[in-house]
């Protein structure tokens, strides 16, 4: 045998224990995970009624004007009675100094002075603002933004310069009238595990909402642990969802480090019915989804099984009850 074909006899033979391992660390991770949010689910969570709800994405893919600067990640301002509450904080996949989130907090002259605290979905570039994810760290932009020490509150140990970070291991309040999930896992094929925490609100009348980063949990995963978690129906959802893009917005790695299906898969248009027809079956009665992890097929199945109950958020655009 000759050094050429020693060296490809290493390199398949590396490649095929990669894939026994890869595969292997998959199919376990999806059993223990599944153990970690039935666990969860054992905490209980007593979360009063308000009157109204506003979510308000302030980054996305979509706007309602060409003011706002859009981009494939998320942050929406969540507005109760009492609470107000910034969730994620974009992806500013360009790096500048004023990002868009700052930008667009600026048009819709909101100020990070009126906001009470900070909660982060889960630790990927397009919810923390960018590369920052490698260091557990969440950056607003690249300037120089002072938080004078608000909370913000994460689903794994993570940094925030001049916030005092929190980490959320169970299903809590976190303010008077918003509530987190606390982290329901997922087994991500590249990366393992990703821990992601979801925010609830109780608009009395209605039942509870549930406001998703990107949902890697699987939302009928996270309906049911809400409900479990708060003995209240869940009324509506409102987020990203991370369901069948056929050319993801986040690039050809946000597909590779974002899926939780084997070797990368996304899922087809029959899974994505499939999941619909499941939230109905739950009792969801309204959808308003992010389309900065979701394509046009995903969103027209929506609003096919939703009808005048979907929306396609958009930057600016408020989502009432």
């Amino acid at each position: 045998m000759n050094i050429f074909s020693k060296i490809l006899a290493v390199v398949v033979l590396a490649f095929v224990v990669l894939n026994i391992v890869l595969v292997a660390r998959f199919y376990v991770g999806k059993k223990n995970i599944a153990v970690n949010n039935r666990e969860m689910t054992q905490h209980n969570i007593d979360l009063a009624p308000v009157e109204h709800l506003t979510v308000l994405p302030i980054v996305d893919l979509l706007a309602e004007s060409e003011n706002y600067k859009t981009e494939p990640g998320t942050s929406f301002l969540i507005k109760t009675d009492n609470d107000s509450i910034l969730f994620d904080v974009g992806y500013n996949i360009k790096q500048e100094e004023i990002s868009p989130l700052i930008h667009n907090l600026n048009e819709l002259n909101i100020s990070l002075d009126d906001i009470d605290a900070l909660a982060i979905s889960h630790n990927h570039a397009d919810h923390v603002g960018g590369y920052c994810f490698r260091d557990k760290r969440v950056e607003l932009t690249r300037g120089k933004v002072d938080l004078n020490g608000k909370a913000i509150f994460t689903p794994v140990p993570m940094t925030c310069e001049t916030a005092v970070a929190r980490t959320i291991d169970r299903p809590t309040l976190i303010t008077k009238n918003i509530a987190s999930t606390g982290p329901l896992a997922e087994q991500m094929f590249i990366p393992g595990k990703l821990n992601e925490q979801s925010l609830l609100v109780n608009v009395k009348g209605k039942g509870l909402v549930l406001i998703s980063g990107c949902g890697h949990p699987g939302i009928v995963t996270m309906v049911e642990a809400a409900q479990k978690i708060t003995g209240i129906p869940v009324y509506a959802v409102v987020g990203g969802l991370h369901l069948y893009y056929t050319q993801p917005k986040a690039g050809f790695w946000g597909n590779i480090f974002g899926s939780s299906k084997l070797y990368c898969g996304t899922p087809s248009q029959k899974e994505v019915a499939n999941i619909i027809d499941e939230l109905k079956q739950l009792g969801v009665k309204k959808a308003f989804i992010s389309p900065h992890d979701a394509d046009q097929p995903t969103l027209e199945i929506f609003a096919d099984k939703f009808g005048p109950d979907f929306e396609a958020l958009k930057v600016g655009w408020p989502v009432t009850f």
